[in-house]
């Protein structure tokens, strides 16, 4: 009698420990990733997914605003307790990867954003290496651009990402690629009357954002993703995939039909992604 007490007790305790310790999260949903608002309720679902086996939780957004190379270095501070942010075989050296592609992999599904001007020089692109000839802009510490520098493109690396969309309006650049569920957003924050999104191009690899935490953290990692797995099969997943706004708005507008498609390599691409699980991934063509 006494022990089972004690173990109700200790349940309760553990309980209140979770909730009392949020998860930490850099809060970018208001700023130019309006994007970020898909992946933090996603997070949100998958915490709750995992409540069963791991007891409640708490979300606590940071609202200081962090590159990517910095948010790495804060999950090693315990400063932040998770991030989300594309994979690759560095990243993981830094950080313990939950290995469920939280885009499906339509982060590697690039259409082009340039200025209107360039449009009839665009037109005339038909192979990979007529694209080589203008200029991409990427983040300084984005594997996407060592992807792109390696299929052979040229890349200029910048620091903030909001200087990029001013960079293709200015034509200082040619083009910038972003995924098909995420270019609509910027754009709209973006407000720049001289940008469009390229209509005859895709560029395509394989790729995958997904959540990180502070390695040695593999009780919040265990967590994510048995969440993750749980919001899959019971379809919560996709009706937040779908029923995103802004990925409903991507499919309306964006065509992927006719389009000239490069498919380039990912040798950053780590082991973890797991590619031979269908259900986890998407393409962009259907």
């Amino acid at each position: 009698m006494r022990l089972g007490v004690l173990l109700v007790i200790l349940s309760m305790n553990f309980t209140a420990l979770a909730a009392d310790k949020p998860v930490r999260f850099m809060d970018n949903r208001y700023g130019v990733d309006k994007h970020g608002e898909y992946f933090v309720q996603l997070l949100r679902i998958a915490l709750d997914k995992s409540t069963d086996k791991y007891g409640d939780f708490a979300l606590e957004p940071v609202a200081v605003q962090m590159r990517q190379d910095r948010q790495m270095k804060s999950l090693e501070a315990d400063l932040l307790d998770v991030m989300w942010t594309v994979t690759s075989q560095e990243r993981e050296k830094e950080a313990l990867a939950v290995p469920i592609p939280l885009l499906k992999g339509l982060i590697g599904h690039r259409v082009l954003v340039i200025n209107k001007q360039m449009q009839s020089q665009f037109a005339q692109v038909k192979s990979l290496n007529q694209l080589a000839q203008y200029t991409a802009v990427q983040g300084h510490d984005w594997p996407d651009a060592t992807i792109l520098e390696q299929a052979g493109l040229k890349v200029e690396r910048i620091v903030w990402h909001d200087t990029m969309y001013k960079l293709i309006g200015s034509n200082i650049v040619d083009y910038f690629p972003r995924s098909v569920l995420e270019v609509n957003e910027e754009m709209e924050e973006a407000q720049n009357d001289a940008l469009m999104i390229e209509p005859n191009l895709l560029i395509v690899y394989p790729s995958a954002i997904y959540f990180f935490v502070k390695k040695g953290n593999t009780t919040l990692a265990q967590r994510l993703e048995y969440g993750l797995r749980k919001a899959i099969t019971d379809g919560s997943f996709d009706k937040l995939f779908y029923g995103f706004p802004g990925h409903v708005k991507a499919t309306q507008e964006i065509s992927m039909d006719n389009r000239i498609i490069f498919n380039i390599a990912n040798s950053q691409l780590p082991k973890s992604a797991h590619l031979d699980e269908p259900e986890l991934w998407l393409s962009s063509s259907k």
